[in-house]
């Protein structure tokens, strides 16, 4: 009976890999794994790609995101005795990116920027028409 060339476990004559360390025990075996290798390669190269692009600009959204929701809050607070300031300050902390990140526990996925942003800038409005003509 053979051995494993990396492990030197007992291998049959029949196995393409051995049992206990995986190593391809023969030819066909090796260049099956190559071929494996080769093809996850790939796929990992190219959604890396589309990843870091991707990346690039969820970071640009949420800085702008932080940003808005900054100028928001604080623009809550100057007025917050009046009841616009809660509105506006709602708003603003629904930009920040950690709040929509929790909206995934209710809703089963985050929501969308675009939707977000829509929420949060109808709360500022109504937040400052609430503040003017009260």
């Amino acid at each position: 009976m053979p051995e494993c060339t990396n492990c030197g476990n007992q291998v049959e004559e029949s196995d393409n890999f051995c049992s206990n360390c995986g190593e391809p025990q023969n030819a066909t075996a090796q260049n099956q794994l190559d071929q494996k290798i080769a093809t996850r390669a790939n796929q990992q190269a190219g959604s890396s790609q589309s990843t870091s692009q991707r990346s690039q600009r969820d970071e640009i959204i949420e800085r702008a995101s932080y940003a808005v929701g900054f100028i928001f809050v604080v623009s809550a607070i100057s007025v917050l005795p009046s009841l616009g300031g809660v509105f506006t300050l709602l708003g603003g902390i629904l930009l920040f990116p950690p709040v929509r990140q929790l909206s995934a526990r209710v809703f089963g996925s985050p929501l969308k920027v675009e939707f977000n942003a829509a929420v949060a800038v109808v709360l500022m409005l109504l937040g400052t028409a609430i503040h003017y003509l009260v």
